[in-house]
Protein backbone atom coordinates (compact mmCIF):
# COMPACT_ATOMS: atom_id res chain seq x y z
CA UNK A 1 0.00 0.00 0.00
CA UNK A 2 1.41 3.17 -0.83
CA UNK A 3 0.17 6.57 1.41
CA UNK A 4 1.05 9.71 0.45
CA UNK A 5 3.02 11.82 -2.35
CA UNK A 6 6.09 9.90 -1.73
CA UNK A 7 8.37 8.06 -4.44
CA UNK A 8 6.88 4.69 -6.16
CA UNK A 9 8.55 1.56 -4.48
CA UNK A 10 10.81 0.54 -7.26
CA UNK A 11 13.51 -1.54 -5.26
CA UNK A 12 15.26 -4.55 -7.80
CA UNK A 13 15.70 -7.01 -5.43
CA UNK A 14 15.27 -10.07 -7.96
CA UNK A 15 18.29 -9.81 -10.06
CA UNK A 16 20.60 -12.67 -9.43
CA UNK A 17 23.58 -10.68 -10.03
CA UNK A 18 26.13 -13.70 -8.72
CA UNK A 19 24.77 -15.68 -12.09
CA UNK A 20 26.20 -13.19 -14.10
CA UNK A 21 29.08 -12.38 -12.18
CA UNK A 22 32.65 -14.93 -13.13
CA UNK A 23 35.35 -14.93 -10.70
CA UNK A 24 39.02 -16.42 -10.58
CA UNK A 25 40.95 -17.17 -7.48
CA UNK A 26 43.56 -19.30 -8.96
CA UNK A 27 45.60 -16.47 -10.85
CA UNK A 28 48.87 -17.25 -8.88
CA UNK A 29 48.56 -20.90 -9.24
CA UNK A 30 47.95 -20.71 -13.43
CA UNK A 31 50.85 -18.47 -13.13
CA UNK A 32 52.88 -21.06 -11.56
CA UNK A 33 51.61 -23.95 -14.28
CA UNK A 34 52.42 -22.01 -17.12
CA UNK A 35 55.53 -21.46 -15.84
CA UNK A 36 56.54 -25.48 -15.43
CA UNK A 37 55.04 -26.10 -18.63
CA UNK A 38 57.70 -23.67 -20.46
CA UNK A 39 60.20 -25.57 -18.26
CA UNK A 40 59.27 -28.83 -19.26
CA UNK A 41 59.10 -27.57 -22.89
CA UNK A 42 62.47 -26.19 -22.84
CA UNK A 43 63.42 -30.12 -21.64
CA UNK A 44 61.97 -30.88 -23.88
CA UNK A 45 62.72 -29.14 -27.12
CA UNK A 46 66.69 -29.14 -25.98
CA UNK A 47 68.76 -27.23 -27.76
CA UNK A 48 66.26 -25.79 -29.82
CA UNK A 49 65.10 -22.20 -29.17
CA UNK A 50 61.41 -21.95 -26.67
CA UNK A 51 59.50 -19.94 -29.46
CA UNK A 52 59.96 -19.59 -33.58
CA UNK A 53 61.24 -16.25 -35.27
CA UNK A 54 58.93 -13.81 -36.01
CA UNK A 55 58.18 -10.90 -38.24
CA UNK A 56 57.83 -6.85 -37.76
CA UNK A 57 55.35 -5.38 -38.69
CA UNK A 58 52.83 -2.70 -38.35
CA UNK A 59 49.62 -2.47 -36.23
CA UNK A 60 46.64 -1.78 -38.69
CA UNK A 61 44.49 1.02 -38.59
CA UNK A 62 45.15 4.89 -38.75
CA UNK A 63 45.52 4.85 -34.81
CA UNK A 64 47.78 2.22 -34.69
CA UNK A 65 50.01 1.74 -37.56
CA UNK A 66 52.94 3.45 -36.24
CA UNK A 67 53.20 0.94 -33.40
CA UNK A 68 55.43 -2.20 -34.34
CA UNK A 69 54.61 -5.29 -33.39
CA UNK A 70 55.53 -9.17 -33.81
CA UNK A 71 53.38 -10.60 -37.12
CA UNK A 72 52.00 -14.35 -37.40
CA UNK A 73 54.83 -15.05 -39.89
CA UNK A 74 57.12 -14.20 -42.56
CA UNK A 75 55.87 -13.65 -46.52
CA UNK A 76 57.08 -15.70 -49.15
CA UNK A 77 58.96 -12.86 -50.77
CA UNK A 78 60.37 -12.08 -47.55
CA UNK A 79 62.23 -15.58 -47.48
CA UNK A 80 62.65 -15.57 -50.82
CA UNK A 81 64.92 -12.13 -51.00
CA UNK A 82 66.52 -14.09 -47.50
CA UNK A 83 67.37 -17.31 -49.78
CA UNK A 84 65.00 -19.46 -48.06
CA UNK A 85 61.81 -21.43 -49.40
CA UNK A 86 58.63 -21.81 -46.96
CA UNK A 87 58.96 -25.47 -46.32
CA UNK A 88 62.51 -25.25 -45.38
CA UNK A 89 62.27 -22.16 -43.44
CA UNK A 90 59.90 -24.26 -41.17
CA UNK A 91 62.12 -26.81 -40.36
CA UNK A 92 64.70 -24.33 -39.08
CA UNK A 93 62.28 -21.92 -36.43
CA UNK A 94 60.92 -19.65 -38.79
CA UNK A 95 57.83 -18.94 -38.19
CA UNK A 96 55.79 -18.58 -42.01
CA UNK A 97 52.56 -16.63 -43.39
CA UNK A 98 51.42 -17.56 -46.95
CA UNK A 99 49.08 -15.02 -46.95
CA UNK A 100 50.42 -12.09 -46.09
CA UNK A 101 51.66 -9.49 -48.64
CA UNK A 102 54.35 -7.21 -48.48
CA UNK A 103 53.01 -3.42 -49.38
CA UNK A 104 55.61 -1.54 -47.65
CA UNK A 105 59.43 -1.74 -48.77
CA UNK A 106 60.70 -0.72 -45.92
CA UNK A 107 59.28 -3.21 -43.63
CA UNK A 108 60.63 -5.75 -46.47
CA UNK A 109 63.95 -4.93 -46.05
CA UNK A 110 63.96 -4.82 -42.19
CA UNK A 111 62.33 -8.63 -41.98
CA UNK A 112 64.92 -9.58 -45.44
CA UNK A 113 67.64 -8.18 -42.88
CA UNK A 114 65.83 -9.99 -39.57
CA UNK A 115 66.32 -13.56 -41.96
CA UNK A 116 69.35 -12.66 -42.74
CA UNK A 117 70.63 -11.75 -39.32
CA UNK A 118 69.03 -14.82 -37.77
CA UNK A 119 70.74 -17.04 -40.23
CA UNK A 120 74.18 -15.88 -39.34
CA UNK A 121 73.11 -16.96 -35.70
CA UNK A 122 71.74 -19.78 -36.05
CA UNK A 123 73.47 -23.66 -35.19
CA UNK A 124 72.13 -26.28 -37.38
CA UNK A 125 72.95 -29.77 -36.24
CA UNK A 126 73.20 -32.39 -38.26
CA UNK A 127 70.50 -35.36 -38.69
CA UNK A 128 73.75 -38.05 -38.79
CA UNK A 129 77.03 -37.38 -37.23
CA UNK A 130 79.99 -36.35 -39.08
CA UNK A 131 77.71 -35.70 -42.34
CA UNK A 132 76.90 -32.18 -43.06
CA UNK A 133 74.33 -30.82 -45.33
CA UNK A 134 74.88 -27.69 -47.63
CA UNK A 135 71.65 -26.52 -47.68
CA UNK A 136 69.94 -23.00 -47.91
CA UNK A 137 71.52 -23.23 -44.59
CA UNK A 138 74.00 -25.27 -44.49
CA UNK A 139 74.96 -27.53 -41.05
CA UNK A 140 77.37 -26.05 -38.56
CA UNK A 141 80.87 -27.63 -38.46
CA UNK A 142 82.07 -30.08 -35.14
CA UNK A 143 83.66 -26.81 -33.97
CA UNK A 144 80.91 -25.00 -33.67
CA UNK A 145 78.75 -27.32 -32.53
CA UNK A 146 81.64 -28.02 -29.84
CA UNK A 147 81.47 -23.84 -28.88
CA UNK A 148 79.48 -22.67 -26.10
CA UNK A 149 76.91 -21.10 -27.77
CA UNK A 150 76.13 -24.50 -28.92
CA UNK A 151 75.13 -25.49 -25.28
CA UNK A 152 73.14 -22.87 -24.23
CA UNK A 153 69.10 -22.54 -25.24
CA UNK A 154 67.37 -19.93 -26.35
CA UNK A 155 64.25 -19.17 -23.83
CA UNK A 156 63.28 -15.31 -24.87
CA UNK A 157 59.73 -15.39 -25.75
CA UNK A 158 60.15 -13.45 -29.23
CA UNK A 159 63.63 -15.28 -29.99
CA UNK A 160 64.90 -11.88 -31.69
CA UNK A 161 63.50 -8.64 -29.81
CA UNK A 162 62.36 -6.09 -31.85
CA UNK A 163 64.57 -2.87 -31.70
CA UNK A 164 63.86 -0.05 -29.23
CA UNK A 165 61.72 3.00 -30.83
CA UNK A 166 63.79 6.30 -30.58
CA UNK A 167 61.03 9.05 -29.08
CA UNK A 168 60.84 11.86 -30.88
CA UNK A 169 59.36 14.31 -28.65
CA UNK A 170 61.53 14.62 -25.38
CA UNK A 171 60.19 15.35 -22.13
CA UNK A 172 61.10 18.81 -20.70
CA UNK A 173 61.67 20.19 -17.30
CA UNK A 174 58.38 22.92 -16.59
CA UNK A 175 60.11 25.84 -15.44
CA UNK A 176 58.75 29.41 -13.86
CA UNK A 177 58.17 31.38 -17.16
CA UNK A 178 56.33 28.68 -18.98
CA UNK A 179 53.76 28.34 -16.12
CA UNK A 180 53.31 31.86 -16.70
CA UNK A 181 52.50 31.26 -20.07
CA UNK A 182 48.27 31.94 -20.38
CA UNK A 183 48.02 29.08 -23.64
CA UNK A 184 44.35 29.02 -23.49
CA UNK A 185 44.09 32.46 -23.99
CA UNK A 186 46.72 32.78 -26.89
CA UNK A 187 44.61 29.88 -28.72
CA UNK A 188 42.08 31.31 -28.06
CA UNK A 189 43.62 34.28 -29.49
CA UNK A 190 45.40 32.40 -32.59
CA UNK A 191 42.01 30.80 -33.40
CA UNK A 192 40.53 34.48 -33.53
CA UNK A 193 43.47 35.54 -35.78
CA UNK A 194 42.75 32.57 -37.96
CA UNK A 195 39.25 33.71 -38.23
CA UNK A 196 39.45 37.41 -39.35
CA UNK A 197 42.77 37.20 -41.26
CA UNK A 198 40.85 37.29 -45.15
CA UNK A 199 38.89 40.74 -43.59
CA UNK A 200 41.76 42.28 -42.12
CA UNK A 201 43.59 41.52 -45.32
CA UNK A 202 40.95 42.92 -47.04
CA UNK A 203 40.49 46.08 -45.18
CA UNK A 204 44.37 46.67 -44.94
CA UNK A 205 44.37 46.81 -48.75
CA UNK A 206 41.38 49.03 -49.05
CA UNK A 207 43.20 51.26 -46.39
CA UNK A 208 46.00 51.73 -48.85
CA UNK A 209 44.17 52.14 -52.23
CA UNK A 210 42.36 54.94 -49.92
Amino acid sequence: MVKHNNVVPNVHMRKHNQNYYRTWFNQPAKKRTRQLARQAKAARVYPRPLERLRPLVHAPTRKYNSKIRYGRGFSLLELKKAGLTGKFAQTVGIAVDHRRQDSNQEVLEKNVARLENYKSKIILFPIRDGKLKKGEIADSTADKLKSAAAEQQNKDSHLMAKPKTKLRVKVTKISDDLKKQKVYRKLRQELVNKYYHGKREKKAKEDKDK
